[in-house]
């Protein structure tokens, strides 16, 4: 296991903000996340997580609008969608806008600029 990464942190606390009834909950499950698997699938990552027994549960349904935005190396950005398994954080799909590949991306080291879905412009067709 290991401690989520910059970028999986943001994509959470996002996240989090967006649920201001469980924000408090979403939190302290956040401050003990811990990283079990990481798959990068070419086409974006999935993060699975596991958070401590004692930390509180949240009481919404899964899955989770996390953020959007610029990754550096993604020419037309990512989105990331939050999974919960009974209340808890159980993974984090990071996913291409495009048909990128991300194979050769460093996910731990990425550059990004991300946002709350509820703050994505609207675009005219």
């Amino acid at each position: 296991m290991r401690l989520l990464w910059p970028l999986e942190r943001e994509v959470l606390e996002i996240t989090a903000a967006d649920y201001p009834a469980s924000a408090e909950a979403f939190r302290r499950q956040i401050d003990t996340a811990r990283v079990v698997s990481f798959e990068n699938s070419g086409a974006g990552f999935f993060s699975n997580l596991s958070v401590a027994d004692d930390a509180p549960v949240l009481s919404e349904t899964s899955p989770l609008t996390g953020a959007y935005g610029s990754v550096l190396g993604i020419e037309h950005g990512m989105g990331f969608i939050v999974f919960l398994k009974d209340g808890r954080l159980s993974m984090i799909e990071g996913y291409c806008n495009d048909s990128e590949p991300t194979t050769d991306m460093d996910f731990s080291r990425a550059v990004y600029g991300l946002m709350p879905w509820g703050a994505k412009p609207d675009v005219e067709p």
